[in-house]
This record gives structure tokens, C-alpha cells and sequence, in this order.
């Protein structure tokens, strides 16, 4: 028998065999639940977007096991595939006990998961995905899908990335595949614009002078009587086909003459060519792309191996495969360095130390273009940057290439000249290296109070 709980008007809870699920509308009624007392989802709108909104809250979320929490669609509502695919199926509410037991598996497996700490956010995603093909022993297949840029999607992964972002998406699962987290079965290749990385591509043939796409082509006529060969324009007359060199008339093909090739001619600027260029434009972004200049990317389906399925047991690593933490880099990431933050205001509270919070901002519409691993390398440089000027207990963090956090442990408001060295210098280097723009450099302080909650400083 189903029950169904009302708690409240929004929200709703069915109780089966001991193992509790969220009947889902609305990405505000995740809001109001505490997910981690729950055993899984169901998705129950025919809203696109509001089931996407869904998903993207719950796969997304911090805590590995929440995020990784069986999410059912009802079948009543017709989804699109794009959607299925990140789902664990269609669920029949009138038949609700023939599904209990793909939800006990998937459970089961997550709580042997193991969640990292203090990972980059590629590595934490590379992690999740591995989490999820072992919880529900399932390849990561592509599905073709014409909202994709390259075409294809990837289930559970594709949500962490835009649409413009399939190149960082392909290079992470190429990272695991490299380090034997994961197996690699081929299946496609896709070719993709040098200019947005997507494939919305228009092959064209065009003339190899001007690039004129106005081009046509004419076969050629080979005269078997006296051996002249023309295009076959230069042989149309009234009646049919006449030999331009020796005037008689052809009639019939294979015993009069014959057609061996094709030439072209172009109607913008009257030249004839043999073999046309063929190029593809990107209807997405407008770059004309030569075929050689097209990226390939090769597509396919992951299946996690034993190492990977090793590495989900692991505990206590501050690391995964090798990939040095923040700490290693001389920074915190923003989920340590809040924990920390938070400390601090505590041993102000009990000490009445002098503490300094400070906010290192930039903005710049040039640097926004920039592609994701050119991004990361400037962090790095300007982290650098920064931490030259630092005291060995003050703590970095980077939100984004462009946003820095700092906490200067036992530093007085009078104290703050490295501050003003940071400044000068990235608004140098910057200005030096973008177009002789002056580039100005935010920095925002405040002195750390013992009633102080640490998400005023991130508001």
C-alpha cells in the first residue's frame, strides 16, 4: 500500500518498505526538506525546465551521497530524452514496489563511497562521475542530442558543464580514462568549429581562389572524332551538342564522345578549377572553418574500473591521482578556507585578537573570453602574485580568475601595506598586458568581529 505524507502544502513524502521519497515539483520544495534524511526523488512536472532545475539542484549538490540519491521521473509526464538520461528512469507511483529494489541497490552503494576532501572542482565532478557509474553499474553512454553542442550528451556529467563547456567536459573524462579510473569504449567522432567548439556545421564547396560559394559545376566532353575536350557548355547548341574545333554534331554518348571529368567555374571571379574547397561554416558562432582546422574529438562510453571503483573506498586523502590540493598550491579552496574564516571569528571571540578579511576583485570584459585552462593558469600567476606579498599565516583562497579571498590573522587596520603592495603590482602586470588598458584592482577590508557571520563576507 502507498502512503503519502502531506508534511506541508509543499511538500510530500511516500513512505515504502522503510525507505522514504520526494515527490518533486518545484526546485524551491528541495529547499524546504533536509535531502540527507532522504532515500530518493521523484520528479513529478512536465515542466522542461523546472525538471532540469530539479536535477541540476540535487546532482550538484556538496554532500557526494545527497548528490548521488536515486531521482526517478514520474511516467505520467512525457519528458524528453535530454532529461531521462540524467534520471534513473520512469517510476509508475501505482506500481511503486517493483522500483524498491534498484532504490536499496543504489543506496547500498552509496554508502561506500568515500567523499574526498579538498579537491579541485574538475577532480570533485571526475569523482562524482565515477561515484555514479559504480552506484548504478551503468556506462556512461552518450546520447545524441541536437541541444548538445557536439551533438551528444553525457548523463550525470553534462549537468555540471554549460553548453559552450563540451571541451573541458571531454578533457576531464579523457583525464580518467588516463589515469585507468576509466575504461573507454569508441563509439563516434565528432568534428567541431576552431572558433565555439560546437559542431552546427555548413559544408560548403567554394572556389579555391576567391572562397565564392557561387560556383558551378560543368562536366567535361571528350570528342572521339578529333580529340578536343571542353566543357560541356562549349558544346551546347540549339539542337543538342556540337564540336567547337571540327563543327559536327555528337549524338550519342560512348560512340560520339564521352564525359571524363567535372571542372568548375566560379560566377564571382570567372575562375576554372578542377576540385573545389570545401569548407564549413559554423552557423553557431560564424567562423569559416577549413577542414583541417576543425577539431576531432573523439566520442564514446566510460565504464569505471576496478582502480576507479578503489579509489571511491579511499579515506583520509587530501588528493586524487595525483592532483595537487589547493593547500599544496599555497591556497585554501573557499569550502576550507570558510571553515577557517569561521574559526578565526571564533578565536576573536574568545581572545579579542584583531583580524583583518579582505576582498581582492577585478573586472575586465577581455579576460572573461579566455578559454577554462588559460583561466586556471591565471590563477595560479596571480595567486603567486599575492602570496609573494603575504605573511606566512595569512591565508589565500580563489573563487574565480578574477575574485580572491584573504585572511590576515592578528593584523590591525594601521597594518594593511601589503595590501596596498598587492594592489599596485596586479594592476600593473594587468595594464602591462591588456591592451595599455589601466586596469583597477578592488580591495575591500574588514576587520573581523566576534558577531560576525561568514556569509556576509561572501554576499
Amino acid at each position: 500500500m502507498l502512503n503519502l505524507l502531506k508534511h506541508n502544502a509543499n511538500s510530500r513524502k511516500i513512505i515504502k518498505e522503510g525507505y522514504s521519497l520526494l515527490l518533486v515539483s518545484h526546485v524551491n520544495e528541495l529547499r524546504q526538506e533536509s535531502l540527507e534524511y532522504l532515500d530518493g526523488f521523484v520528479v513529478d512536472t512536465d515542466s522542461v525546465l523546472h525538471a532540469r532545475e530539479i536535477l541540476m539542484h540535487i546532482r550538484t549538490q556538496d554532500n557526494i551521497q545527497t548528490s548521488l540519491l536515486p531521482i526517478f521521473i514520474n511516467s505520467v509526464y512525457k519528458l524528453p530524452q535530454e532529461i531521462v538520461i540524467h534520471s534513473d528512469g520512469l517510476i509508475e507511483l501505482t506500481q511503486l514496489g517493483s522500483y524498491m529494489q534498484r532504490v536499496v541497490t543504489i543506496t547500498k552503494r552509496i554508502q561506500k563511497v568515500t567523499a574526498p576532501k579538498l579537491v579541485a572542482h574538475d577532480t570533485l565532478i571526475q569523482f562524482k562521475t565515477l561515484a555514479y557509474s559504480y552506484t548504478r553499474n551503468v556506462d556512461i553512454q552518450p546520447k545524441p542530442s541536437r541541444k548538445s553542442y557536439i551533438g551528444y550528451e553525457f548523463p550525470f556529467i553534462s549537468l555540471f558543464y554549460k553548453d559552450t563547456e563540451v571541451v573541458p567536459l571531454l578533457q576531464n573524462l579523457e583525464k580518467a580514462k588516463q589515469l585507468n579510473y576509466l575504461s573507454f569504449r569508441l563509439e563516434d567522432y565528432v568534428h567541431l568549429c576552431k572558433g565555439c567548439s560546437g559542431n552546427y556545421l555548413n559544408f560548403r564547396e567554394c572556389c579555391p581562389k576567391c572562397d565564392s560559394i557561387d560556383i558551378k559545376a560543368h562536366d567535361m566532353v571528350h570528342h572521339f572524332v578529333c580529340a578536343h575536350v571542353a566543357p560541356e557548355k562549349d558544346f551546347k547548341v540549339e539542337d543538342g551538342l556540337e564540336c567547337p574545333k571540327c563543327d559536327k554534331h555528337l549524338r550519342h554518348i560512348g560512340i560520339d564522345y564521352d564525359k571524363p571529368s567535372t571542372i568548375y567555374s566560379c560566377n564571382t571571379c570567372s575562375h576554372e578549377f578542377q576540385n573545389a574547397r570545401m569548407n564549413a561554416l559554423c552557423l553557431d558562432c560564424g567562423t569559416e572553418n577549413e577542414l583541417d582546422e576543425l577539431l576531432e574529438k573523439a566520442v564514446g562510453s566510460y565504464m569505471i574500473t576496478q582502480k576507479g571503483e578503489q579509489l571511491l573506498f579511499e579515506s583520509k586523502k587530501n588528493y586524487i591521482s595525483g592532483n595537487v590540493t589547493s593547500i599544496d598550491k599555497g591556497s585554501l579552496s573557499l569550502n576550507l578556507f570558510k571553515i577557517i574564516l569561521n574559526q578565526e571569528v571564533q578565536r576573536i571571540k574568545s581572545t579579542n585578537g584583531h583580524s583583518i578579511f579582505a576582498k581582492i576583485e577585478f573586472q575586465n570584459d577581455e579576460l572573461q573570453l579566455l578559454n577554462v585552462d588559460v583561466k586556471k593558469a591565471l590563477i595560479k600567476e596571480i595567486g603567486d602574485i599575492i602570496k609573494s606579498y603575504l605573511r606566512e599565516a595569512d591565508i589565500l583562497s580563489a573563487e574565480r580568475f578574477n575574485k580572491y579571498y584573504l585572511m590576515l590573522p592578528e593584523t590591525k587596520e594601521n597594518q594593511l601595506e601589503r595590501l596596498e603592495n598587492i594592489q599596485y603590482n596586479l594592476s600593473k602586470l594587468l595594464s602591462d598586458n591588456l591592451a595599455d588598458t589601466e586596469q583597477i584592482i578592488k580591495i575591500v577590508t574588514h576587520k573581523i568581529q566576534p558577531t560576525d557571520a561568514i556569509q556576509q563576507y561572501f554576499a
